[in-house]
């Protein structure tokens, strides 16, 4: 990645304290080392192989793609179904040892083997949900070096109806059905109704993560090493775990909240109206499915202020590099069109803050590497490679 440095001056209207500000040092991610020429629709997962090249999934044309950056070519991994080397709808590409990557299949519940070669392989299935306490594997789902598995635990009790206000951060090792908890993160409190059902059953409206839109929500990541880092909005700072009740918080990080503007506002509702829909069948003719069922959502309710960060759909907004630093995507107004991540050493100390050119976002990372996602004025997305 070449950092073009510029004066800690312009950080690009962040507020944040005098001395941290002059701690830091500012840098920008200008000029990619390597792109690839065709768009795609909406990126959900990349992971770095060797050789100049990469895998990449997309979650909405429902395909993983081989990507060798260096000709500009690409080639299809595995296709939908639910049969050998196939998957229902791609997810995370998670590292595992040996240069392989698990796949996560959301609709078919399970993980599809990719070789260090890109090929497709054998299956691992997701354990029993039922286990209690056990989450879901979703959107925000980790590995670490080990191959091990990272997810939060769940937000809602069925059983009781009630919403936790902190969730639990579970490992699991994949050989076996014993998890571990390796760290506590809070989550908003969610929006619980209930009605009276039929046949004994009870039934639940839940909406999790929050009320308003911009409220303010903990994230997390997991390091190469199997260590946790959670990052909490209010106050900003970064804590690292190395187990459940070994917590390092670093300094905490002067924040001046951003107030949310009509401009603010309708931003958000214009990018919803643009996002394209995302469409699962599972079974054919005869076997379930069928047509949708209409809803309509109701109006957003915005928060008064913008945290330093946001969550969004599977995180997003928070990494942990190889190299053992948490890059944080900090909000900004509807008029600042550049985006930039505040980056964070090992011992949770504010070291420097990135810029990146507009429209964009950080999607992952590998060794030395950043890999950024250029969204066009067609809401068309195309990958970039940015290398130390």
């Amino acid at each position: 990645m070449r950092f073009t440095r510029c004066c800690a001056a312009a950080a690009v209207g962040l507020t944040v304290g005098a001395g941290a500000t002059a701690a830091q040092a500012a840098a920008s991610l200008t000029k990619p080392d390597a792109k690839y020429p065709e768009p795609l629709t909406r990126i959900s997962g990349v992971r770095e192989l060797s050789g100049n090249k990469v895998l990449v999934s997309d979650m909405v044309d429902k395909l993983v793609l081989l990507i060798d950056l260096g000709s500009g070519t690409a080639t299809k991994v595995g296709r939908q179904g639910q049969g050998p080397g196939e998957f229902g709808l791609p997810g995370a590409l998670l590292s595992i040892p040996k240069g392989e990557t698990l796949l996560l299949d959301l609709v078919g519940r399970r993980f599809l083997v990719i070789g260090a070669d890109g090929k497709p392989g054998g299956t691992v299935n997701m354990p029993s949900s039922g286990a209690p306490g056990l989450g879901s594997m979703g959107p925000d789902t980790k590995s670490d070096n080990l191959g091990r598995i990272y997810f939060a635990g769940p937000g809602f009790n069925f059983n009781g109806g009630t919403a936790p206000d902190s969730v639990p951060i579970q490992r699991w090792d994949r050989t076996g059905p014993k998890f571990d908890t390796v760290a506590w993160v809070s989550v908003p409190k969610a929006d619980v109704t209930s009605s009276g059902g039929s046949g004994g059953y009870q039934r639940f409206s839940v909406r999790i993560g929050g009320s308003k839109i911009f409220t303010a929500e903990e994230q997390w990541a997991v390091s190469g090493d199997g260590r946790i880092v959670r990052v909490r909005p209010n106050p900003y700072q970064v804590t690292w775990y190395d187990g459940p009740s070994k917590a390092t918080p670093g300094p905490v990080v002067p924040y001046t909240p951003l107030k949310v503007t009509e401009a603010d506002k309708q931003q958000f509702i214009e990018q919803q109206k643009r996002q394209k829909p995302m469409m699962v069948t599972i079974g054919g003719p005869g076997g379930g499915g069928g047509r949708a069922p209409n809803f309509t959502q109701p109006p957003p309710e915005f928060a008064d202020t913008k945290p330093p960060f946001t969550g969004g759909f599977g995180g997003g907004s928070v990494f942990a590099t190889p190299e053992g630093e948490v890059w944080v995507a900090r909000t900004r107004s509807a008029s600042e069109k550049t985006p930039v991540y505040d980056v964070f050493d090992r011992s949770g100390k504010l070291v420097r803050k990135v810029s990146l050119n507009p429209d964009s976002r950080i999607i992952g990372f590998g060794a030395g590497t950043v890999y950024v996602v250029r969204t066009d004025e067609d809401d068309l997305q195309y990958l970039e490679k940015y290398r130390k």
